[in-house]
């Protein structure tokens, strides 16, 4: 499918649609024969296609088919179905809304969350949320992930750390509380880019190609690693406007001196008081100051177990741990194990 046809696609009401648009005064009783009286097979479809993805899946557009394929892919895309009423209901999966024209607005944990074009909306499994009725412009794609989807393996693909990684590491967490959201606001700078990004999404969706679950794997990656960008530029952009100093900056100093940084070095050198400084690098990146510099201190340990062949007390030593027992304790804690099975368990892959 081509991004021409998808927009010709998407923005016409479906016949689901049009009912809910003349019936103001529904409550979510539209059936698909009232319009395929003489197409029950479609009929039919309709209902067995509703049943298979346990009504994860709504439609696009009038006549549209998934493949099972597609279905298997652990995200089941949709389109929020305007003119309709959404009770407030809780998820037992993660779910992201993208307003792709429009406004989106929700109510999410009790707080009123307004959505603009280009505004995306991450939501945590168990988060109690509904949307009020979109109308004819109001055009929002939903994306409902399974939590298996999130796992430490796709978390790693971030680089550095920020409220995002925060946010899904909670997600693969069982024991963690999971009621939360993130917003990611648009950007005039990248608006382009996340818009087409999602079409391809779609398109690849709604129309596979060979090897169209790892191309739609590759572009959630993508995505995501763009979200956590988007999130960290505006963070700057507060600061900025605020007239504080550029934060990634302070984080990327952080970054390349963990070995030996303080916290009072740090404040001095950028002309901040320790305690707001603190205060400002856990808002910044969801970690406190010491979680932060651990963080970097273990990403560098464990490279070097499974690349080098260094004695683990110089390993230690030359990452900041002067402290054997201390960086055994840390290393035990952040890893699940002791440095020498880290590395005979790495190394032997």
């Amino acid at each position: 499918m081509k991004i021409e046809e998808l927009r010709s696609s998407i923005t016409p009401l479906t016949k689901k649609e049009q009912y809910y648009k003349s019936h103001p005064n529904h409550s979510g009783d539209y059936i698909e024969k009232y319009f395929n009286e003489d197409d029950e097979n479609l009929i039919q479809f309709t209902i067995d296609r509703n049943k298979n993805t346990k009504g994860k899946h709504t439609l696009f557009y009038d006549g549209q088919i998934i493949t099972d394929e597609i279905l298997s892919f652990p995200i089941y895309c949709s389109k929020q179905t305007r003119y309709s009423f959404v009770p407030l209901h809780t998820r037992s999966y993660v779910e992201m809304k993208y307003v792709y024209s429009g406004h989106c607005y929700a109510i999410v944990n009790d707080k009123e969350v307004i959505l603009h074009a280009g505004d995306m909306i991450l939501l945590d499994v168990n988060s109690k949320h509904t949307v009020l009725m979109p109308t004819e412009n109001d055009i929002i794609f939903n994306f409902q992930m399974d939590r298996s989807y999130f796992s430490d393996s796709f978390i790693s693909k971030f680089s550095s750390v920020n409220p995002i990684v925060t946010f899904l590491t909670n997600i693969i967490d069982q024991k963690a509380q999971h009621n939360d959201y993130i917003i990611f606001n648009n950007r005039e700078d990248d608006h382009d880019y996340v818009v087409h990004l999602i079409e391809m999404i779609l398109c690849e969706y709604l129309d596979p190609s060979l090897f169209a679950i790892s191309i739609l794997d590759s572009y959630f990656s993508l995505l995501f690693i763009k979200m956590a960008q988007r999130y960290q530029m505006n963070m700057e952009q507060q600061f900025k406007e605020n007239n504080k100093s550029y934060m990634t900056e302070i984080i990327q100093y952080i970054e390349q001196h963990y070995q030996d940084c303080t916290l009072m070095e740090i404040a001095e050198k950028y002309g901040y008081n320790p305690d707001y400084l603190s205060r400002a690098i856990q808002k910044a990146t969801g970690y406190t100051f010491k979680k932060l510099v651990n963080y970097y201190r273990m990403e560098a340990v464990g490279k070097e177990l499974i690349n080098t062949n260094k004695p683990i007390y110089l390993i230690a030593q030359e990452n900041g741990f002067s402290n054997l027992n201390y960086f055994y304790k840390k290393f035990n804690a952040y890893f699940g194990g002791f440095p020498a099975d880290y590395r005979k368990q790495f190394q032997a892959k």
